[in-house]
């Protein structure tokens, strides 16, 4: 407490026993580096000049008075008339200590005490500031930072650099626990009149702090969490004196002054931010607000002040939600200071939807800083409360660089927030072209992911009338066809929208222009529900059943506004309809919206537009193979072959892949041409045991049914199976799905219309039975020129017994065209006996076989010529 006392300003120096060599403290001296004590030297300089000491002009200092004298003092400190000597350096005075009355005099030239009575003597000591006390400049050549001002102000929890210059080199600090700075002069008199913060080193200026006023008019200011804590009793960290008799006070924030210079390029001091307590964070000072463009800014600049000592992060604890507000703001410099001071990349913020650093720079398009955060162990698909990942937060706002660089980073494109919403919904919700372009071309296969909804892409495309999404989702292959949760398709969602051009888009991309949803609703009744007329006049120009009756058996001329023009339009259509339907025109009929009942994924609707043949209804369906009687299938996972691949199983190791040889799916899920044409080999996909993603590369059998199929009623075989949809060479089709049973009960059926025999050389010979239950497969045809390849297929288990039959497309398919696989030549040598094959192929190897036999049994026998498999064997 000399200077406040004495009005002296005292600077600690050490003094070399051997060769009197002034040093900073705590070093050695080159000449003596085995002594390590130092005799300390003190520096006093009076606020008024002393005439008897001539000082150099550059050394002058700036009087400054203290604010008060001391009201209340138990002895009064003088200076005694001792001769002065002037320091080596030639610009400060050095005093001898015993010409000082001070009590510390004893305490500092005493020899330190030793044992119990140190330690508890330490114990009982609080820090004291040094807010009046300088320290010279060490030498060496000044860099550009040596000339601005260094000191940080703190406004309202807000951080702003002063920019001036420094007019002395001088260095200074409130307390050992803070860096020496180099100040300017109104910072250097508000570091004297104690307005810096011994704890943290911020000058109290403006906003709400803690005041001490020990004596009469002087002030100390400081932070309420930097006081001085010692047996649980708070102190002031500038006197010591005890904080209860400290007051909150609150400064109001000054004018801006028009001679304050612009701030000046460079790096700026990090600093400490605390977040408002309201929704929404305070705006950044200019001077600490990062360039618009942070593609021009060089990291080089930043990391010569990571290196610099006295840019360094100061020795106080920085909240870790500052990361956080640093990384939303933009400010890259600040960001990488706190990540080299050890914040925790990965920090949830509270009140912020526990989102992390990385969520907030994503959010705002700060890939730069995204960079930083990775690289500091940043986990790039960590959720929120919403399970939104950052990837879904730069989708989400539109930052086509930050989805770039996330994605090369290793994002993952899969993941679904609470509604079931993948990066791509979002995009496409939000009309994002850009994005969802990027996206596709990233990881297509989730073009036709659906939320919680079922909702596709596409779907939230169409409903916010995005038209050149749409033009493009459609472009790159999403189905129109994908039902929701009420079995809506895409044109009831653009009937519903009342995009006429959307919808003609859609009718081009093959969407079912009669499809029903659960409330047996087709396109134009919503359309006509709707009030939209270029929609109806569409669908109507498309042919479009104006008599189809909902569940509540309203026809759409019911739904629509009676005497509207899209009554009349609808009007018009169902006179012009009922004229033709004496004509030989009758169309197929919809016998069930699906034959799966919501078991398939895609929806299998049948028809009939030949007899009055209805809807097969003998048999159960069912989407995986059952059995009736023990057969011991082997399903013990630790006897499953499993592989521990981290990618998507594309790679030469993956365990189940050599048992296949090869992984030979490619990244749409597709067998290569050179597969189907050649003897087909036994696929083993990945199973439950293994350590891979349950979206990896090598399963989709074991996904199911992906494309559209139809059952209609043939010409001449009875019930068969056409495709939806144009399909390429080597998709997956569906499988022969039925009862699993031995030879021997296949031999005691008399019926053996739907067997399907697996010969596997191992063990004894088992059939698939798709009489009473089965799926789709148990209708498909055979052709001479067959479109499907059958092939063994291993998922859940690897029972050599047991294979799974799943059909590939062998040629590309078009939309319309009957499904078939060759039955094999042996099949026919037994069955030409009671009918010929109905294919209609030029190549046809069956027509002639025929026999003799009555026209009606030739009928009937054609049209269960597609469920004989009994002797058909699998290579």
């Amino acid at each position: 407490k000399l200077s406040q006392h004495t009005g002296w300003l005292m600077f600690s120096r050490y003094k070399c026993t051997v060769c009197t060599v002034y040093l900073p403290p705590l070093t050695q001296c080159e000449c003596n580096p085995f002594q390590i004590f130092l005799i300390p030297s003190f520096f006093f300089q009076k606020e008024e000049p002393i005439p008897s000491v001539e000082k150099k002009p550059a050394a002058e200092v700036k009087p400054v008075a203290p604010s008060a004298a001391p009201e209340k003092t138990t002895e009064q400190t003088v200076v005694r008339n001792q001769p002065v000597v002037e320091a080596e350096t030639g610009e400060y005075t050095e005093l001898a200590l015993d010409c000082l009355d001070l009590k510390a005099q004893e305490e500092l030239l005493s020899p330190p005490l030793s044992g119990e009575n140190s330690v508890a003597l330490l114990a009982e000591e609080l820090p004291l500031c040094c807010c009046r006390m300088e320290t010279p400049y060490s030498g060496g050549s000044l860099s550009a930072l040596d000339h601005t001002c260094m000191a940080m102000e703190s406004t309202d929890g807000l951080l702003s650099r002063c920019q001036r210059r420094v007019m002395k080199q001088e260095m200074m600090r409130p307390s050992n626990t803070v860096h020496l700075l180099v100040l300017c002069e109104d910072h250097r008199a508000g570091m004297v009149k104690h307005q810096c913060c011994p704890g943290c080193g911020l000058f109290c200026r403006a906003g709400t702090f803690m005041e001490c006023r020990p004596y009469g008019n002087i002030s100390h200011r400081f932070h309420r969490d930097c006081a001085s804590i010692l047996k649980d009793r708070r102190f002031c960290p500038h006197c010591g004196e005890d904080a209860s008799g400290a007051k909150e006070v609150m400064v109001s924030k000054p004018d801006p002054s028009p001679s304050v210079p612009k701030s000046s390029p460079g790096p700026s001091l990090p600093g400490v931010a605390t977040l408002p307590s309201g929704p929404t964070t305070p705006a950044v000072p200019q001077i600490l607000r990062g360039d618009a463009d942070r593609s021009k800014e060089s990291l080089e600049s930043i990391l010569t002040a990571l290196d610099d000592e006295n840019m360094k992060p100061k020795k106080v604890k920085y909240p870790t939600r500052q990361l956080y507000i640093s990384a939303k703001q933009g400010e890259l410099q600040k960001v990488i200071h706190l990540l080299v001071d050890g914040k925790d990349p990965n920090f949830l913020m509270e009140g912020q939807n526990k989102r992390t650093p990385l969520h907030a720079a994503a959010a705002e398009g700060h890939h730069e800083i995204c960079h930083m955060l990775v690289q500091a162990g940043a986990n790039l698909d960590m959720f929120d409360d919403e399970q939104q990942t950052p990837l879904m937060a730069a989708c989400e706002n539109n930052h086509l660089e930050t989805v770039k660089y996330l994605l090369r980073a290793g994002a993952s494109v899969s993941h679904k927030d609470v509604m079931g919403f993948t990066c791509l919904h979002l995009a496409a919700k939000l009309g994002h072209y850009d994005i969802t372009n990027h996206l596709l071309s990233r990881a297509s296969k989730y073009i036709n992911c659906q939320d919680d909804g079922g909702w596709t892409p596409v779907t939230w495309a169409i409903e916010y009338k995005h038209k050149e999404l749409v033009h493009l989702l459609v472009s790159r292959g999403a189905d129109v066809n994908i039902r929701d949760k009420e079995e809506n398709v895409c044109l009831h969602w653009a009937a519903l929208s009342g995009c006429d051009d959307v919808a003609q888009a859609l009718l081009e991309a093959r969407c079912d222009l009669n499809a029903v949803n659960v409330h047996r609703d087709t396109p134009l009744h919503v359309a006509a529900r709707e009030n939209h007329l270029e929609c109806v006049m569409l669908f109507l120009s498309r042919g479009a059943d104006v008599n189809h009756r909902n569940r509540e058996g309203a026809t759409p001329l019911d739904c629509c506004v009676y005497g509207s023009k899209v009554w009349m339009a609808l009007n018009t259509n169902k006179k012009l309809t009922d004229a033709r339907r004496g004509r030989d025109c009758q169309g197929e009929r919809v016998l069930s919206r699906d034959i799966s009942r919501g078991y398939e994924s895609v929806p299998i609707t049948c028809v009939n537009g030949v007899d009055s043949e209805p809807c097969p209804e003998n048999f159960k369906y069912i989407p995986d193979n059952c059995v009736t009687s023990p057969l011991n299938i082997d399903k013990d996972i630790t006897h499953l072959q499993h592989c521990s691949c981290t990618d998507d199983c594309s790679s030469s190791t993956c365990m189940c892949g050599q048992l296949s040889l090869r992984c030979w799916y490619d990244s749409d899920g597709r067998l290569p041409l050179d597969f189907c044409q050649r003897e087909p080999l036994v696929l083993f996909e990945c199973n439950h045991a293994c350590s891979c993603w349950r979206t990896c590369r090598n399963r989709v059998v074991q996904n199911g049914l992906r494309v559209r199929l139809q059952l209609y009623r043939t010409q001449k075989m009875g019930w068969g199976v056409r495709a939806m949809q144009d399909i390429p060479p080597g998709t997956f089709i569906c499988e022969y799905v039925g009862e699993i049973i031995s030879d021997t009960e296949a031999d005691k059926r008399e019926n053996d219309s739907f067997l399907f025999t697996l010969d596997n050389k191992v063990g004894d010979v088992h059939c698939i039975d798709s009489r009473l239950f089965g799926n789709v497969g148990r209708f498909i045809n055979h052709l001479c020129e067959p479109n499907l390849l059958p092939v063994k297929v291993f998922t859940m288990h690897q029972d050599l017994r047991f294979p799974r039959i799943a059909f590939f497309s062998s040629r590309s398919i078009k939309a319309g065209d009957q499904i078939g696989f060759d039955y094999g030549d042996h099949y026919w040598r037994v069955k030409s006996k009671y009918f010929t094959c109905q294919c209609g192929s030029v190549k046809c190897r069956h027509e002639m076989q025929k026999h003799h036999r009555t026209k009606t049994h030739s009928r009937v026998t054609a049209q269960h010529c597609h469920f004989n498999f009994r002797t058909i064997i699998l290579p």
